[in-house]
């Protein structure tokens, strides 16, 4: 075992930025696939879990598509499970001096295997949508912390001879950093409140599946109020950064956020209108990703306490040091 510890990284480096990344997009990615599992109506496509049916584990020729898209979805949890091992792996040996991160894989890792006996519960309970919602709002918290990681990795990376480099790089003021809160709560609420609305709405994932017996309209005035308040924040922050001596973290971070927003409002609008089709449906859930991404790097660059330990190099031998 002391073999294999010592094989492992000890430094931070482009790899550990590579896996990062992919962890970040990876749990974006089966958002989406999530998604695309529930438009096609293949929640049920695999009427079985852990297995796909009864009597196999993997989707049959007579199930055909729904059958393939859904067992397709449960396939990519293991290579989230294999990109969580790599990140895991790669900062392990790094546990005295950036617990942070090494915490925040061990999150993520644990919190894929969860996301799977989530989605099993689903399919046992006919894709109940309060279920089907948990494991959505599950996924984002993965998102969430992925992007917090990816944060870190970057400043370290950026900043391997600047121990002490703090995420919060640019000047805040009572105001931004409450901004910056209300940001994030909004962002939440605004995913909890539209997960109720899907689960009101036409696309339950299966013809059979149960719906929330709620007004969609109704549900939809109420799914925007935390979004009014969040856009409100959002400019906040745009405004009152420019009188401040802000960082161009601080700033694309803000900007990163408005356009989200905008581009979430209109889609939300013409879904709605247009009596949400499957697209436009598909899209607004990768803006809600997006939105949490944003939101969380706000919420980093003005309230973080992380500073940099400036460790991102391998130790010398001890020979080579005498």
């Amino acid at each position: 075992m002391e073999v294999i510890r010592l094989r492992l990284p000890s430094r931070i480096s482009r790899l550990t930025k590579v896996l990062a990344w992919a962890t970040l997009v990876s749990n974006i990615g089966i958002i989406l696939t999530g998604g695309a599992v529930r438009l096609t109506d293949s929640g049920l496509g695999c009427p079985e879990w852990p297995r796909c049916t009864a009597d196999s584990w993997v989707s049959t020729p007579e199930m055909g598509m729904h059958g393939a898209i859904e067992f397709g979805n449960r396939l990519l949890t293991y290579v989230l499970i294999i990109i969580s091992v790599a990140m895991f792996l790669a900062v392990i040996r790094l546990w005295s001096t950036h617990r942070a991160l090494v915490v925040r894989t061990i999150i993520i890792g644990l919190g894929i295997p969860l996301q799977g006996v989530i989605g099993g519960i689903t399919v046992w309970t006919d894709l109940n949508p309060w279920i089907v919602a948990l494991h959505f709002l599950a996924s984002a918290g993965l998102v969430l912390i992925a992007t917090q990681l990816l944060t870190r990795v970057n400043a370290e990376l950026r900043n391997a001879d600047n121990p002490g480099y703090r995420i919060v790089d640019g000047e805040t003021n009572t105001l931004t950093r409450s901004m910056a809160g209300v940001i994030l709560v909004t962002a939440w609420a605004s995913l909890v409140l539209g997960t109720i609305v899907t689960g009101t709405g036409p696309h339950a994932g299966d013809p059979n599946s149960p719906r929330h017996d709620f007004d969609l309209h109704l549900v939809t005035q109420l799914h925007v109020i935390p979004v009014y308040m969040l856009c409100a924040a959002a400019v906040v922050i745009l405004v009152v950064q420019m009188r401040l001596k802000t960082s161009g973290h601080q700033r694309r971070a803000a900007w990163f956020l408005i356009a989200v927003i905008l581009a979430q409002g209109v889609l939300g609008y013409w879904q709605y209108f247009a009596g949400l089709p499957v697209g436009l449906v598909w899209l607004h859930m990768l803006g809600s990703a997006l939105a949490m991404v944003a939101a969380t790097q706000v919420f980093d660059r003005y309230r973080a306490r992380y500073a940099t330990r400036g460790l991102t190099k391998a130790p010398r031998p001890v020979s080579a040091i005498a």
